[in-house]
């Protein structure tokens, strides 16, 4: 008839996305970025003084540190 409309679809429609529903992986994201990127600087730092693996854990420690200090300065935790 004139005037109606198609029932409307519900499958795709379930509302608006908590503001943080990511916020989890972005707390785990911190942390693996930080310890690859900081045991990888550590991991160049052994290769040119010529230690075998001081520095690197050193720097996977230091970035666990940094992630969650991201964590709790960005995320609020």
């Amino acid at each position: 008839m004139t005037g109606q409309e198609p029932p409307h679809d519900k499958r795709g429609d379930e509302g608006p996305t908590p503001p943080d529903s990511g916020a989890g992986m972005t707390a785990v994201t911190y942390l693996i970025a930080g310890m690859l990127t900081w045991g990888g600087i550590g991991w160049l730092v052994d290769h040119w003084v010529g230690t075998k693996g001081i520095f690197a854990g050193i720097g996977a420690v230091l970035g666990i540190g940094l992630g969650v200090y991201l964590i709790v300065r960005r995320l609020g935790a």
